[in-house]
Formats: C-alpha cells, structure tokens, sequence
C-alpha cells in the first residue's frame, strides 16, 4: 500500500521506516528542504540506533522516497501526520501545525483518502480537527481524519514500532469508526493489543500514560533524596517496590529528572486541562512541580558535596542529551542543571558523544568540549547526567590528572566505581551507596 507521511522528525522517521519495513511504500513529506536532501542522500537528521540503517536499506529497496511536496501522490491511499504540537503562546501542546496540515490535506486528497493523526494532541485536539472536517464536508465529500497516537520512546523507537505495547486510534465521528479501523489495521502483522475509541478519549490515554510514567519517575527521584539522607540505596528500594507486580519495576529508576518531548510537556497540559475542566487534581498538578524541586535538589547536593561555593568553580557535564541513545536534547535534565549552575555562578564545560551540535543549538551560552578528558580539565567536579555506556569505560586516571578537584558526582549510576575510587576520586552517587 502507499502511504503518505507528513513531518520528518523522530516520530516521523521511525514510523516512515517502521510501515516501510511491513512492506509499504512511504512518501515522506518535510517542508525543510535541507532535511528532505539529507533524507535523499541516505543520511539521518537525528540519530536514533539503528534508524540510519534501515533508512536506508528500505530506500535502496524502492519502499522509501522524499518530497517538500504538501500534497499526496496519486494512488496514496492514507496520510499520516506526525508534525510537531509543540510549547507556544497558546501553551503546551499547540495543534497549529497540526491544523495547517489537516486543512491542506482535506483540500487536496480525494474523499476516499484517510488520514490519521499521530501527533500528540492535547483532548480539545479532536474537536479542532472535527470542527475542519465539518466545514470542508459542507461544501461536499472530502477525506476522513482519524487520530493514531504513538508510544515510542526515543533511543527504542524502531523496536517499540516493530513491538507495540498497543495500538490505539480513535474517531471523530461514529460513523468513522471503520476509517479508525482500517488505520488499526495497517498495524495487523505486528499483532499488537488494539483498540479503537473516540478521539477523545484516545488523546487522553496518550496523555495519561506519559503522566503517570513521569510520575513514576518522580517518586523514585523522590525516594533518591530521601535515600541520600537516609542512608539507603535507592536501587534496593526500587527493587523491593517494583517486586510488587501492581506496581512493577519500568520507570522506577532514579536519576537528574524528567525529560525529552513528551513527558515534562504533558505533565503540564494535563493539569492545565484540568484546571480549565475545574476538576481538582493534586497529584498531578504536583508532578511537574517535582520535577523541578528534584533538579535544583542535585544542584545543591552537588555544592555541599564540593564543600567551597559553586560561585567561580567549572563543573565538567557529561551527558548533555535527555537520555542515552537520542541526541534529543528537549527539555534535558542535564541541560536544566547547567542552567542552575550558571544562576549559582559555576562555569560549565559539558560533553556528550551524540549530542554536542544539539546542546550547543539549545543553549549558545554552553561551552560544548570535544570529549570527556577535555570537559575535566580543571574541573572541581564531574557530574554524570547522561547513561551513555561510554561512560562506564572512562580513564579515571586521566580524568583525575586534568582535574582541579577530586569529585565525581554520578546521577546516574552509570560509571565504574572501583575505576573511580582506584583513580583517587571521591564518588558520591544520587540515592546510591558507594
């Protein structure tokens, strides 16, 4: 079947590559010209394992081709939309893109054409898209639009399209609940759990899942700080809880905070949602909140832990993506803490193996270092705020040699400790025993 594929981006790709490797053929349209000739050229904007790769061998197979074109090639049977709905003025989860794209798509397609939404949508998403729909079909038959949320995480998007936890799309009319169907569909051979429902409560299980992950990852951070005070380890806690088959173990893990596209942003729209619904809703107001108290809690244990003010001192930052495996660096912890650091007038020197021209786009002010030894030099302290793996195999050593100070400070729970302890190095790890 031919599919169209509207926004080049991490969800994008994935899923372009993903439906691709099921055999399709997948347009994909981006109105970034330069992103488009790099797609062309067998290369990927943004690196995700394996993506690349895939890229392409599914175009070298026929399966993938692309375009700045905003309209569907004859014979394409669905659109799928996965541009950005991200932070404005209008606040999280902006559906303007989104819109643009719809409208485009409802003027351009012929009625037999389907297209699902697989950008994130705030609930009031669906009724802005109905609100298209009906106006185009008052002037006569036009396409069907259906919502297809994703749950893919970055760093493991090609295995969680390839392995689905589920697949949901929804409706915005009932009588389109067999367009919903036919979208779930394209999903079969990945036999997936599945479920088709109104639009708006589809927008709600995206957002609802991504909350209570967050919140899941804060009550760990959470229990991290009252481990370091209690003198207990936080991964034995978390291990005992997880055991615990109604709570399980994913995403009670401890670390700088919560970060990436998905889960600080939504933990905000959730709330706000709420607000505007005038429904109380305490614990999830408080997730973000927790958010960030937990970062400016890692900033101040790291200056009682250095023991001389943080005012002067150059922190070497290793780790400046939201998470290992991306060079997403939306929302990073990593990124968060640097900015702490600087309003206590430290100097940062960070480093990351993948996402050193992102952190740098992010935050011009960030003093980006070619690798680790370089961000230790003269450092009174290292602090690990990434998981990369290259991490666990840093010569200590020599890190020891170009510091000024003698503290590493992992959040992570990522690098070697005998390495670290061998080299002369003081460790203190977030929520965690040495």
């Amino acid at each position: 079947m031919h599919l169209f594929l509207v926004g080049a981006g991490p969800v994008g790709l994935v899923t372009a590559v993903g439906f691709a490797r099921l055999g399709h053929h997948v347009t994909v349209s981006d109105i970034d010209t330069a992103r488009v000739a790099t797609l062309a050229g067998g290369r990927s904007p943004i690196f995700e394992p394996g993506l690349e790769e895939a890229l392409r061998a599914q175009t070298a197979a026929g399966r993938m081709d692309f375009t700045v074109e905003p309209t569907p090639p004859a014979g394409a049977a669905f659109s799928i939309v996965c541009v950005g709905t991200p932070t404005d003025a209008s606040g999280p989860l902006s559906t303007a893109q989104v819109e643009s794209v719809v409208a485009s798509l409802l003027a351009s397609a012929p009625p037999e054409h389907v297209v699902a939404v697989r950008s994130t949508l705030p609930v009031e998403g669906p009724d802005r898209l109905a609100r298209l729909v009906a106006d185009r079909r008052a002037a006569g038959p036009c396409p069907t639009v259906v919502t297809n949320p994703e749950f893919m995480r970055e760093g493991a998007g090609l295995r969680d399209f390839d392995v689905p936890s589920r697949v949901v799309t929804g409706w915005l009319f009932p009588e389109d609940r067999e367009a919903a169907k036919a979208v779930a569909d394209l999903y079969e051979p990945l036999n997936a759990p599945t479920l088709v429902a109104d639009a708006r409560s589809v927008a709600l299980i995206k957002l609802a899942s991504n909350v209570f992950l967050a919140t899941k990852i804060a009550f760990a951070n959470e229990l991290a700080l009252i481990c370091d005070a209690a003198g207990a380890d936080v991964d034995l806690v978390t291990a005992g809880v997880g055991m615990d088959d109604r709570i399980g173990k994913a995403f009670l893990s401890a670390g700088p905070g919560i970060g990436g596209s998905c889960l600080p942003e939504q933990t905000v729209a959730l709330p706000l949602l709420s607000s505007r619904l005038g429904v109380p809703t305490p614990l999830i107001d408080a997730v973000s909140r927790s958010n960030v108290s937990h970062q400016q809690a890692v900033v101040g244990r790291l200056g009682a832990l250095l023991g001389e003010p943080l005012g002067g001192a150059r922190i070497a930052l290793l780790g400046l993506a939201f998470k290992a495996g991306t060079d997403d660096v939306r929302e990073s912890p990593a990124l968060a803490i640097a900015r702490e650091l600087r309003v206590a007038g430290a100097t940062i020197a960070g480093f990351d193996p993948q996402a050193a021209v992102t952190a740098r786009r992010a935050d011009p002010s960030l003093d980006v270092a070619r690798d680790a030894l370089e961000a230790a030099r003269g450092a009174a302290a290292v602090v690990i705020a990434t998981e990369w793996p290259e991490f666990r195999s840093l010569d200590w050593t020599a890190m020891r040699a170009a510091m000024r100070g003698d503290l590493v400070y992992d959040t992570r729970n990522v690098v070697d400790r005998a390495a670290v302890l061998r080299a002369g190095l003081r460790l203190e790890i977030l929520g965690r025993r040495v």
